[in-house]
């Protein structure tokens, strides 16, 4: 069983999402532990990207703003690798295709493994496309989260069925 998949032993976890970044890098990670410390389940950490069309305003405000003051990706992943000495809880990437691919494919899902990056869930990717990464996740046991809209209708079945880490609906 996965870290990941203990997560859910009890049928139900509190997973909170923070943009990395913001108000600035330093806040993100006190805010992360006190997450941890405070009962979730797990946490979701938001790599900004200059596009995020799959995001509400106050989600685009804080990238807008963590990406303004500098931050990059290797940014987050320093800041991860510090985290896993002071907590014990699963933390899963949110962001999207541009920066696995502009990172490289390969690389990101090492340096993911390397911080203890559990999970990845990629809101542009859909799931007919998700085997272009797959070989990447696999190769370093990072879990390829599905996701299902209220749209995905006849497709819900096959994308549960095939689903790691857990299924972000």
């Amino acid at each position: 069983m996965t870290s990941i998949q203990s997560v859910f032993q009890n049928k139900k976890a509190f997973i909170p999402y923070i943009t990395a970044g913001y108000p600035d890098l330093a806040s993100t990670e006190k805010y992360i532990q006190v997450m941890a410390e405070e009962g979730a389940s797990l946490i979701e950490i938001g790599i900004p990207f200059s596009d995020p069309t799959a995001e509400g305003p106050v989600i685009q405000h804080a990238i807008e703003t963590a990406l303004k003051a500098g931050l990059r990706t290797d940014d987050v992943f320093a800041m991860v690798e510090r985290l896993q000495e002071k907590i014990d809880i699963p933390l899963v990437f949110m962001t999207y295709a541009n920066i696995v691919f502009g990172y490289g494919p390969d690389k990101f899902m090492r340096r993911c493994q390397e911080v203890g990056i559990q999970g990845l869930i990629l809101p542009d990717v859909p799931y007919e496309e998700k085997g272009e990464l797959l070989p990447y996740s696999q190769k370093y046991d990072v879990a390829l989260i599905s996701l299902v809209a209220p749209t995905s209708h006849d497709r819900i079945h096959k994308i549960a069925k095939e689903a790691e880490g857990f299924l972000y609906v």
